[in-house]
């Protein structure tokens, strides 16, 4: 009894040693997609449409990246920003440089005029300012009337300021981002002539 326990043991630890191996490496994959359009894998091959898919050996080291200087790289038909890196046979890689700061930003006030006389009943005040550049992301403007915030700060570059009192005011642009000064107009003066109703 004891021998053949001993002989069954033995040739288990025989297959399993030898089979193992074989299995290990043996990585083929079967998928195939039923009537209902659902793509479905399995070790083995189930239906007749199946396709054999062979997966690469896990266990093997995989091949060291090629690196190469990205300067020589750099083709004339590549866009300028951006440089083709050779990571090995297979895979091409484009790196993008960091970008460069945004152009500084400046704000000038294009109506009203410095020193305008502007007539309305209703206290209208409309203004326009151009800017260089798109608003960066966190950048607003801030309008100032006679030295104080005028509304909450906008990312549009034109107003109408309504119910104004007649008389001179000082009007003044301000850029900020998150908060912080970052460009500001030359304050102007404007003069407010509301009719009256007698």
């Amino acid at each position: 009894m004891k021998s053949i326990v001993a002989i069954i043991s033995l040739i288990l630890a025989w297959s399993i040693l030898f089979i193992r191996p074989i299995t290990s490496h043996a990585q083929e994959v079967y998928t195939w997609e039923d009537e209902n359009n659902v793509i479905h894998f399995n070790d083995n091959a189930l239906n007749a449409k199946s396709l054999t898919i062979t997966l690469p050996d896990y266990q093997a080291e995989p091949p060291a990246p090629e690196i190469e200087n990205i300067a020589t790289n750099a083709m004339p038909s590549e866009t300028p920003n951006e440089h083709k890196v050779k990571a090995n046979d297979n895979i091409v890689k484009y790196v993008k440089p960091q970008p460069a700061k945004p152009e500084r930003l400046t704000i000038t006030l294009s109506a009203p005029q410095h020193e305008e006389t502007i007539r309305s009943t209703r206290g209208t005040i409309p203004i326009s300012a151009q800017i260089n550049r798109k608003l960066g992301i966190g950048e607003q403007l801030q309008l100032m009337l006679n030295g104080k915030r005028y509304g909450a700060p906008q990312i549009q570059s034109n107003w109408v300021l309504k119910n104004i009192d007649r008389g001179a005011h000082t009007i003044s642009i301000q850029a900020v981002r998150s908060g912080k000064l970052i460009a500001s107009t030359t304050p102007i003066t404007v003069y407010l002539h509301r009719a009256t109703a007698k």
